[in-house]
C-alpha cells in the first residue's frame, strides 16, 4: 500500500541543548541523525541534531 506524503505545515527552530539557542530551522515532516552542529551563539558547543517525527530528540 503507498503512503500519501504528509505536507510540511510548520517550521520550527532547532535549539542548542546547552544554553536554548536558535540554532537550525526544520520542518515538521523533518526526520535526521547523525548530523553535528556547532552552537554559533552563546556556548560554542557541539552537539548532534536528533529529529523524529518532526521533534527535536535530546
Amino acid at each position: 500500500m503507498n503512503k500519501i506524503p504528509i505536507p510540511e505545515t510548520e517550521r520550527k527552530w532547532l535549539r542548542c541543548p546547552h544554553c536554548g539557542a536558535k540554532t537550525i530551522l526544520y520542518s515538521n515532516i523533518a526526520v535526521c541523525s547523525g548530523v553535528y552542529v556547532k552552537c554559533t551563539r552563546v556556548c560554542k558547543s557541539i552537539f548532534e541534531v536528533k529529529i523524529e517525527n518532526g521533534k527535536q530528540v535530546q
